[in-house]
């Protein structure tokens, strides 16, 4: 740490200065079971979910809600963040365990930066509500450091969950991740 007073460290956020970003996505797995799409087979019933498009949005629009709720201010959206978070989601359908990629570091001034990601077939509110249910991705929706969040998903193909959906095939859900930035204190 190059700071006099270090923040706080939770499970799923990293306090390092940004040439060293890591991702710890604590209890990850547990949130891609908990919310898995289809389990073991590799292909299952589509279900209906928003476009691509939508579903980053609201899921950025429930983050914001539960900050509000929380007395924080809510989160700007990046694009820049959203297209690192895109790539990232495309490595979900079929994996085991998370990806621990770094995280980039290239969208602006920033610090400070964590992660939330999932692989399910619910939607966006129900899967906000499940982050905020564990205490292991929790303080990343509510950290009041973060202020800047790039939200990407893809759709999981029904067909074959083990890759993205094609344009126009049906999706048996979606994996998403949600990179939060910040400075920290």
């Amino acid at each position: 740490m190059h700071r006099a007073r270090p923040a706080t460290v939770y499970p799923g956020r990293v306090t390092r200065p940004r040439r060293t970003f890591r991702t710890l996505v604590a209890a990850a797995s547990a949130l891609l079971t908990a919310a898995a799409v289809a389990g073991c087979s590799n292909a299952v019933d589509p279900v209906e979910l928003p476009s691509t498009e939508q579903f980053e949005q609201e899921l950025l629009d429930q983050i914001n809600a539960l900050r509000v709720t929380e007395g924080l201010a809510g989160l700007d959206a990046s694009e820049c963040m959203a297209q690192h978070a895109r790539e990232r989601a495309t490595q979900l359908p079929g994996a085991v365990d998370v990806p621990r990629d770094e995280l980039p570091a290239d969208c602006g001034d920033f610090d400070y930066a964590g992660e939330n990601v999932s692989r399910s077939d619910q939607s966006a509110a129900e899967v906000v509500d499940a982050w905020a249910a564990q205490e292991t991705q929790r303080p990343n929706l509510v950290d009041p450091l973060f202020v800047e969040a790039g939200v990407g998903c893809v759709g999981v193909a029904a067909a074959d969950t083990t890759r993205v959906a094609e344009e126009g095939e049906d999706v048996a859900g979606m994996a998403c991740s949600v990179i939060f930035q910040g400075t920290a204190e």
